[in-house]
């Protein structure tokens, strides 16, 4: 994950900050020219949250948020 991230650009974590965590995985396929697994937006979440001061919790642990949020945006 370390070494995506530096492929996107991100060299600390504080720079997903105030970050939508679909922009880096968009980047991220784009970059690399295939479509990841949707749990990389996962972690993209997990961080962007605990470096805005969040509790650390593991990143399947926002896997729900993700998909409800991916409904949101169907309008379902």
């Amino acid at each position: 994950m370390a070494g995506d991230l530096h492929l996107i650009g991100i060299q600390h974590p504080k720079d997903l900050v105030d970050k939508n965590a679909c922009q880096p995985y968009d980047d991220l396929c784009s970059i690399t020219g295939e479509k990841h697994d949707p749990c990389v937006i996962d972690v993209f979440l997990s961080v962007i949250n605990f470096m805005a001061g969040g509790k650390a919790r593991p990143w399947w642990e926002f896997t729900t948020k993700r998909k409800k949020r991916k409904l949101s945006e169907n309008g379902r």
